[in-house]
């Protein structure tokens, strides 16, 4: 097993990448923010996936977060401080991460060890499997901020969960726990939190040994909805895009902000 290493250019280790023999891990390491997705953090994300898709001895790719959360979403007090044009960079980057997912020929699963919160649970949901700690919890909020999904969940939620669950959980963005997240379909296990990563990994190698019919049947189930997830990203971007250029947006990103000031920057 190679060691951890910080992906290509990362500048405080905001995300390893080691192999565990055919399976490439790619970890979120920023708890101190419970793996809050900033604008930096997304291009070294990039540079993790890409290259463990580009890795030889690579059959299947794992995601997962290190400390007490998968990852809490987007980085408001960084949306906050930036400006729209910035911002826009930011869902572009995102968005990528679920095409380089999607366009690999290699499967991939998260492991959620923890919370998977607006753009985090984004992340999970351009994953092929999803297993979670029975302690995790999912929500989409973005709506309590005057912000819409994005990331392709607008397809990709209703094809997991139904849109009739997807519809509760994009328009109240109330949290859900694991256990409802099995009975939904959003993840296939729950497991104790600290068995999560072994055992997707262990999926991962099982995936591994069965590489060329795993990338077929892939194939055979993305060709046909690539092209809706496609459009549904170019309308997501405008419209989130949209929405972050609010007067309700920008006055609820800088209260954020406000209140992680005056309770010292906390988590």
């Amino acid at each position: 097993m190679e060691s951890p290493t910080p992906a290509a250019d990362s500048h405080a280790r905001r995300v390893l990448l080691h192999h565990r023999g055919p399976v490439s891990v790619v970890t979120l390491n920023r708890p101190e923010r419970r793996n809050a997705l900033s604008h930096q953090m997304l291009c070294d994300l990039i540079d993790a996936l890409v290259e463990a898709d580009g890795h030889d001895q690579t059959a299947a790719i794992v995601l997962t977060g290190t400390g007490s959360a998968f990852c809490s979403g987007d980085d408001l007090s960084e949306a906050a401080s930036t400006d729209a044009e910035t911002f826009d960079e930011t869902i572009e980057g995102l968005q990528r991460v679920t095409r380089v997912l999607l366009t690999s020929d290699k499967p991939s699963i998260a492991a959620i060890n923890g919370a998977a919160m607006g753009g985090g649970l984004e992340l999970t949901l351009a994953c092929d499997l999803r297993m979670a700690g029975r302690d995790a919890v999912f929500a989409c909020p973005e709506v309590a901020w005057g912000l819409v999904c994005t990331n392709g969940a607008s397809v990709l939620l209703p094809s997991l969960v139904g849109h009739g669950r997807a519809r509760d959980m994009l328009l109240t963005g109330r949290t859900y726990d694991a256990t409802w997240a099995l009975a939904a379909g959003l993840v296939t296990e729950v497991l104790p939190g600290d068995q999560v990563l072994d055992r997707a990994v262990a999926l991962g190698a099982e995936l591994a040994s069965r590489a060329q019919a795993v990338r077929l049947t892939r194939r055979l189930i993305s060709d046909g909805s690539h092209e809706d997830l496609l459009r549904a990203l170019e309308r997501e971007a405008v419209t989130v895009g949209e929405a972050r250029r609010t007067d309700v947006a920008e006055t609820n990103l800088r209260e954020f902000a406000a209140r992680r000031v005056r309770r010292g920057a906390r988590p």
